[in-house]
């Protein structure tokens, strides 16, 4: 990347985080006026302008995938390098990350246990599921066991277009 390129995005985060201080006095500054419509204005502002931003970080995070993942991988191979130490990066060596998943769950469960793997079994519940089955019994005017769960509720705001 050339220096100017490197500069430039080093300007423009130090910018943004003297922005984001400017953002934080605002917010403090509007909610204490109390005016839900001037809050909820400043949120709607700052909700965009934060979806521009990410934007933009994820461009950013794609290219910088790309290269971990494809293009550093393919100049190091093209020169039969498996590792090597650059002065101000560090060393920097290939590694390989394995993932598995089971097409079909009784079989590779199946599987698992007969070829004595199943220490890997975990019984689990998914996070989200379990926060829908809280809210479905509270609904109905039951709780989950104080004893057995751990329950919350976070309130957020929703906006949609009018």
């Amino acid at each position: 990347m050339e220096q100017a390129t490197i500069d430039a995005l080093k300007a423009v985060c130090a910018h943004l985080n003297g922005l984001a201080g400017a953002v934080r006095t605002q917010t403090h500054q509007v909610v204490s006026t109390n005016d839900h419509v001037q809050v909820i204005r400043h949120y709607d502002n700052l909700r965009k302008l934060n979806a521009i931003i990410k934007e933009t970080r994820e461009a950013l995070s794609s290219m910088e995938e790309r290269l971990s993942r494809e293009y550093v991988p393919d100049v190091m191979r093209s020169n039969n390098i498996k590792s090597t130490t650059i002065e101000g990066v560090g060393r920097v060596s290939l590694s390989s990350r394995w993932s598995a998943s089971m097409l079909e769950k009784e079989s590779g469960m199946a599987w698992l246990r007969e070829s004595d793997n199943d220490g890997v079994i975990q019984e689990t519940v998914n996070a989200q599921t379990l926060g829908a089955l809280a809210k479905e019994l509270n609904n109905q005017g039951i709780e989950l066991p104080k004893e057995l769960f751990k329950t919350s509720v976070m309130t957020f705001t929703s906006i949609t277009k009018a």
